[in-house]
């Protein structure tokens, strides 16, 4: 499903849900405290946000006898604008549902997850997601971003959460990092590639990032022993190095610019320059050969880093 259908869907259920309730009931349940705790870069637009609550929010509804609610929401604000009632449409938001709790224990508190995307309501290309090299340009000037949740239930009026406040130093740095560190999964014995190591837990050493379906796909699998050097290990590679992004007419570095490094072996690591015009840290266990796709007018220079 486009992200812009996706996009449409839910605000016309918001329509329907606030057409529907104009005389609706009220929960006398003061507004949740929510605090924020991580943020993860999931997969392609989605970011995974932990934050706290005082309060059930997935059964808020049903722990004080009722019934009827329909979505448990995080809205994130963008732009400064801190309507966040149902009946506005927020420009640049981040939005997500509550997909996962768990009680804290002896702490009477509950962790929420709510995996993310950021989004802008008003572009009309059919692509709401909002690029990562904008995403940036546009946290940098704010220190936090406000977010709240939002509930739904039939014949309520919505519910709202106190103000969250995100710093956006922690959203820039998820977006910023390419999501390249692999991941381990689970394989039945007959899908487990040919090793005397049966139980050895397998990762998945490299990713594939399609334009369609816009998601990541599993390239290859292996054992993580055999996982390429990314992130932080790729500073204890047996070579590393960076490329630095210049405008070919002056030489001059291109800070925060949009990029896809592409390893020798077909390997494709998104990011964002550096104000310095630096691309993240590769590294491998043999010098190899890397492709950079920017923008007209951009190329790149070749950066070693000493060996570690």
């Amino acid at each position: 499903m486009q992200p812009g259908f996706c996009t449409f869907l839910r605000f016309f259920t918001l329509m329907m849900f606030c057409a529907l309730c104009s005389g609706c009931l009220h929960l006398d349940v003061p507004p949740a405290r929510i605090e924020f705790v991580s943020i993860n870069h999931n997969s392609y637009s989605l970011y995974d946000v932990r934050f706290t609550s005082d309060r059930d929010l997935i059964h808020l509804y049903e722990a004080h006898g009722r019934g009827g609610q329909i979505s448990t929401s995080l809205h994130c604000s963008l732009d400064g604008d801190l309507d966040f009632s149902v009946e506005h449409n927020i420009a640049l938001e981040g939005y997500g549902l509550i997909e996962d709790m768990r009680l804290i224990e002896g702490d009477r508190r509950y962790e929420m997850l709510a995996s993310i995307r950021f989004e802008d309501n008003e572009d009309r290309t059919g692509s709401s997601d909002i690029a990562r090299s904008r995403l940036v340009r546009l946290l940098e000037p704010q220190d936090y971003v406000p977010c709240k949740v939002v509930i739904t239930a039939f014949p309520f009026t919505a519910y709202y959460s106190k103000v969250m406040y995100v710093p956006t130093s922690r959203i820039i740095a998820e977006v910023k990092n390419p999501r390249i560190a692999p991941r381990q999964v689970s394989l039945k014995p007959a899908d487990r590639p040919l090793t005397w190591l049966q139980f050895e837990p397998v990762c998945i050493v490299r990713w594939r990032e399609e334009l369609s379906p816009a998601y990541d796909q599993i390239d290859d699998v292996g054992l993580c022993r055999d996982a390429p050097y990314a992130g932080l290990l790729a500073s204890f590679a047996p070579s590393n190095k960076k490329l630095r992004l210049i405008t070919w007419s002056d030489q001059t570095p291109k800070p925060l610019t949009a990029y896809t490094l592409i390893r020798g072996d077909g390997r494709r690591e998104p990011g964002i320059s550096a104000e310095n015009g630096d691309t993240h840290l590769v590294g491998s266990m043999t010098r190899e050969t890397l492709k950079v796709e920017v923008g007209a007018g951009i190329g790149a220079k070749e950066r070693w880093t000493p060996q570690i």
